[in-house]
């Protein structure tokens, strides 16, 4: 069996989220399929480019969280894998609190497009 390459663990979120592009005034609705203290993986984000840099809003148990993110890659189907960028003290802390009450992903074989 290959090597997993996943530093942390992912869950399971199944959320809605936005996602704000620097020169835009509107944010795009999003669901966040999986996520992790490192980033996200949202399930159709066709407008997005690789190493295209936004603001993630996730509201959870009437709290937002927001991070700076660059999309780290793009699937076949219009996938986008997002890795949040120097998120604050704080904000880690709630990223932990929404990770702990999502379902553990297991472990799987990455395809060779997510790079």
């Amino acid at each position: 069996m290959p090597e997993e390459r996943r530093r942390v663990p992912r869950y399971s979120a199944h959320v809605k989220a936005s996602v704000k592009l620097p020169a835009e005034t509107a944010a795009l609705a999003v669901m966040v399929e999986d996520m992790c203290a490192l980033g996200c993986l949202l399930e159709s984000a066709p407008t997005l480019e690789i190493h295209q840099e936004c603001e993630f809003a996730l509201s959870w148990k009437g709290r937002e969280f927001h991070s700076a993110a660059v999309v780290a890659w793009k699937g076949e189907q219009g996938q986008v894998g997002l890795e949040f960028l120097n998120v604050p003290d704080g904000n880690k802390d709630m990223l932990k609190e929404i990770c702990a009450d999502l379902l553990v992903k297991p472990l799987v074989r990455l395809s060779k497009d997510h790079h």
